[in-house]
């Protein structure tokens, strides 16, 4: 069997040590929502545009824009207004940095925010959070998008996915190719033990441009 070279080798492998070197940082920067992310997504006043579509419809628009991320330009602030039709609030000086909200049915609201995977870089990640107004475990029932959504198109794009061990009532399942990490938290529908899952959190990163 012939040999790789191992430069060769070494710049294959590059994009996906990037890509996981990200989701490393992230799971800690985008860990259990924070106090002040509670905050912002129960007393930030969002656009009407925000607050029109469904859960559904809010899922059906992050995928569609997943399947069309080729790196981390398509992580900008301007692009995921275009793609998925939110209004992000974007500053003219700083427009991939924003963190805007949306207010669903019974009480649930969603944030859609940048995430600094590495301290000083410019946002390589974007989060989808969804909560319900109050603290604690709330039934899921009728925002539950569940994990078939994203499975069988993300794979059938060509994208692997893996599990991550189940942690404080949160399964995780992993999606990636080389350029692509797809994160997907999932909850029990009526109860933190229910079998049946729906989507609470996406984080999607992707590698910086080659060249």
């Amino acid at each position: 069997m012939p040999k790789l070279d191992s430069h060769l080798l070494a710049t294959r492998l590059a994009p996906l040590v990037c890509v996981l070197a990200a989701c490393a940082c992230a799971t800690t920067t985008a860990g259990p929502t924070s106090v002040q992310e509670k905050a912002a997504m129960t007393e930030s006043a969002s656009s009407a545009i925000n607050d029109s579509l469904s859960a559904q419809q809010l899922h059906d628009r992050l995928l569609a824009w997943i399947l069309s991320v080729n790196d981390a330009r398509d992580l900008s602030g301007p692009n995921i207004e275009k793609r998925i039709g939110l209004d992000l609030g974007l500053a003219p000086e700083t427009p991939n940095n924003f963190h805007a909200v949306g207010t669903l049915s019974e009480g649930w609201r969603y944030s859609l925010s940048s995430v600094k995977t590495t301290p000083g870089q410019e946002p390589h990640a974007v989060l989808l959070n969804m909560r319900r107004t109050g603290d604690g475990y709330a039934d899921m029932t009728r925002v539950c998008v569940g994990l078939e959504h994203y499975q069988s198109p993300l794979i059938a794009a060509g994208f692997e996915a893996s599990e991550r061990p189940r942690r404080g009532g949160t399964e995780y399942r992993i999606f990636r190719t080389k350029k692509v990490h797809v994160r997907i938290e999932l909850h029990g529908k009526t109860t933190p033990l229910d079998e049946k899952l729906c989507v609470s959190r996406v984080f999607v990163a992707a590698v910086a441009p080659q060249g």
